[in-house]
């Protein structure tokens, strides 16, 4: 059985994060995947033209850290998270678009925007502690 607890906008900006990050660094190292197929109209409009660090497997990660964090799942659908992120990495090396270092990378860079934005996100309770707070009105004593 699943039980949401409440939605989390940490998990869109973990996304962005990671867009930005992983963009950056494909066009830096700019690095072709090891069949070197001309890319195909589709790889042009999906951004797909270079292949470290590997961005779907980057974002399975991530977004399975998410679910595994803020969702109440039982044990099966736990490991079938699991499963799911690594299968992503897997089939991307299989079809000849990334290199395993490429899937090693996207994999810790997934985590690592996960803890990223897990400890820096403020839930709304404590944000609104801290509006609360700076809005008093302190009246000087005379």
């Amino acid at each position: 059985m699943v039980h949401f607890l409440r939605p989390d906008p940490s998990v869109s900006s973990a996304l962005i994060l990671d867009l930005m990050t992983v963009a950056g660094m494909q066009k830096l190292v700019k690095r072709r995947g090891p069949w070197d197929f001309p890319p195909g109209f589709l790889d042009y409009i999906a951004m797909d033209l270079y292949s470290f660090p590997a961005a779907h497997s980057s974002r399975a990660v991530m977004v399975s850290k998410f679910l595994l964090n803020h969702l109440v799942l039982a044990v099966p659908l736990r490991i079938l998270l699991y499963l799911w992120a690594f299968l992503v990495g897997v089939s991307r090396v299989l079809l000849g678009k990334h290199h395993i270092s490429d899937v090693g990378c996207g994999f810790a860079l997934g985590f690592l925007h996960f803890s990223l934005v897990e400890s820096v996100w403020l839930d709304s309770a404590t944000c609104q502690t801290l509006l609360s707070i700076g809005s008093l009105q302190w009246t000087p004593l005379v």
